[in-house]
């Protein structure tokens, strides 16, 4: 557009006039002026042939707005945003002229058209497997964190502490992490009818309860510091003792969840030798989950 903002000539001649004003031959102002000028005007040309370079792009390259496919809503201007899946995978909002990041090398889907509290963008779900991680995310959430302790292009539904969220970490959080120190076991709902728990920070997973209705995590806790669960099966389907088809128990602790619970790691990661569980190991986990105090997380919520 402009081949002089690519050639040595203008900055030359910048530096010949800082020479002059250095020596006195030449006022700073007025050398100040007329160079703020000159670019001003090369910006104005710029942007005004503009047109140019795009037409050249376009002859080799498709525009981002023309590519992908309608996914999920944008909760800005309501309108479906598109998936671009060639790496890196990004989320377009063509109305918006905004580009959202996704979590790499995994599949994204929608999670039932359930929308973020904070900001209306539709949730979806990032999976890499059956046996792999996977958690819900909010787009817009995931580039832009809403909380301090939650990490831009890293954080999930499964990090975020919004006090009251259905899909966030203080209703989905089941204990500390078995292995390591920061990590929280979360409850992953769109993993459903294969019900399992990630931890947030490292690749331990815990499958259990597969096949049931409905997982929840309670309110009550364990003498061990987890939370109970309430499982419910069909009637058809139950695994439970009695062939109950409810039932609420400590994932750890509670003997009839012994057989419906197993812990693996993400098959992404080196394969390691996954020893069994007793109740001694399970009631030393180290740091329990921050206790559900409603009234204490508005508090830390809104300071």
């Amino acid at each position: 557009i402009d081949p002089e903002l690519v050639l040595p000539t203008m900055r030359s001649a910048v530096e010949e006039q800082l020479n002059l004003i250095a020596l006195g031959r030449a006022d700073f102002h007025a050398v100040l002026q007329h160079t703020v000028e000159i670019f001003k005007q090369k910006f104005h040309y710029f942007v005004q042939s503009i047109e140019a370079m795009d037409q050249l792009f376009e002859v080799s390259f498709s525009p981002l707005s023309a590519s992908g496919k309608a996914h999920s809503r944008c909760g800005k201007c309501r309108r479906y945003m598109k998936y671009i899946q060639t790496k890196p995978s990004r989320m377009h909002c063509a109305h918006c002229n905004e580009t959202y990041n996704l979590p790499q090398n995994g599949n994204i889907r929608i999670y039932k058209e359930l929308k973020c509290p904070l900001d209306d963008f539709e949730l979806l779900s990032w999976s890499t497997g059956a046996r792999g991680k996977s958690y819900t995310f909010c787009p817009y959430c995931y580039n832009n964190p809403p909380f301090r302790d939650m990490k831009k292009g890293m954080s999930g539904c499964n990090s975020c502490t919004h006090p009251t969220c259905a899909h966030g970490m203080n209703s989905n959080g089941l204990s500390s992490c078995l292995e390591c120190d920061l990590g929280i076991l979360v409850l992953d709902p769109s993993a459903a009818p294969k019900w399992k728990l990630g931890c947030n920070r490292c690749d331990v997973i815990i499958h259990l309860f597969e096949n049931a209705h409905k997982v929840m995590i309670d309110t009550d806790t364990c003498d061990c510091g987890a939370q109970l669960v309430t499982v419910e099966y069909k009637q058809d389907k139950s695994k439970l003792p009695n062939e109950a088809t409810e039932m609420i128990g400590c994932v750890f602790c509670t003997p009839a969840f012994a057989a419906l619970v197993e812990k693996h790691r993400a098959v992404a990661s080196k394969p390691v030798v996954t020893r069994g569980r007793s109740h001694t190991k399970s009631r030393n986990r180290g740091k329990p989950k921050p206790p559900k105090d409603k009234m204490a997380q508005l508090a830390a919520y809104f300071v």
